[in-house]
């Protein structure tokens, strides 16, 4: 088993990190929105190539004013462009620590449960042995796995009453 994790975040790295996300999180909490995932799943989407492209739709919409229809509000489109392109770099760089973050936390669990199943293996073997200690942690350790464990098939469909056969003909 390669052990990728074997260093113990500090309380105190931990600690001041949390803050410091918090505080990010806070300043920009007065321009932030929320919104549900049926929102999400509507709205058109900008991916990093149609950047450039709102930034210069809204330089033109500024510079032509008298080529842009009444109900397009330039104003606003610059706000969008320049909102957009302003969280970008926030979002590239929280969405690459996230990740990290995500996978570390995923790595030391994968490797901590591989362990911890090593472990009670060891313990139920020694606890058939009857070494002492070793049915009390089992026992506190197995309802984890509760209702798991070798599956009965599940009952097939009731099958109904042999019919009894029509009577041979010619009898």
């Amino acid at each position: 088993m390669n052990n990728l994790v074997t260093q113990i975040i500090p309380a105190e790295v931990l600690a001041d990190a949390l803050q410091r996300v918090r505080e990010a999180r806070a300043a920009l909490a007065p321009y932030l929105i929320a919104l549900t995932p049926d929102e999400r799943a509507t709205l058109p989407k900008m991916g990093d190539k149609s950047v450039s492209f709102v930034t210069k739709a809204a330089e033109y919409a500024q510079s032509l004013p008298k080529l842009m229809p009444q109900y397009l509000d330039v104003a606003a489109l610059t706000t969008d462009a320049g909102v957009s392109a302003d969280l970008l770099a926030i979002y590239q760089v929280l969405d690459g620590f996230t990740t990290d973050v995500d996978s570390t936390r995923m790595q030391a669990g994968s490797e901590g449960y591989t362990a911890a199943l090593m472990a009670y293996g060891a313990l139920k073997s020694a606890a058939t042995a009857n070494q002492p200690g070793a049915q009390a942690a089992v026992d506190e350790l197995e309802p984890r796995f509760a209702g798991q464990g070798r599956r009965k098939a599940p009952p097939g469909p009731e099958l109904p009453p042999n019919p009894t056969p029509p009577p041979a003909a010619g009898n």
